[in-house]
């Protein structure tokens, strides 16, 4: 699985699960949807989902989202302008912690 990933991450589907591209065109809709939003969004999701947002209103090509940083314990704030979208990161945790996970 890891050499199919690795030899197109973008068209990649995971067994039972999704790739880049099904991504992409399951978001489409919502996306359309967010645009037409006025007021502030909220958006919960995987590093994936982000990914393919974060790509879409930057205006880059879907090739790019799989190069976009989405740093986990992380807030994004997509502020989008006409013609670019920028992308404030606030971590939700101390780098000490963060690469120091609390044993359980």
């Amino acid at each position: 699985e890891y050499k199919a990933r690795s030899e197109n991450k973008l068209t990649y589907r995971y067994p039972r699960g999704e790739s880049y591209i099904d991504i992409i065109s399951r978001l489409d809709p919502l996306v359309h949807e967010m645009e037409r939003v006025k007021e502030p969004l909220l958006v919960i999701g995987h590093q994936a989902i982000l990914r393919v947002l974060i790509c879409y209103f930057k205006g880059l090509p879907r090739e790019e989202c799989l190069n976009i940083d989405v740093p986990l314990h992380t807030v994004l704030k997509l502020t989008v302008d006409t013609y670019d979208c920028s992308v404030a990161k606030f971590p939700l945790l101390p780098e000490s912690e963060e690469s120091n996970p609390p044993s359980h």
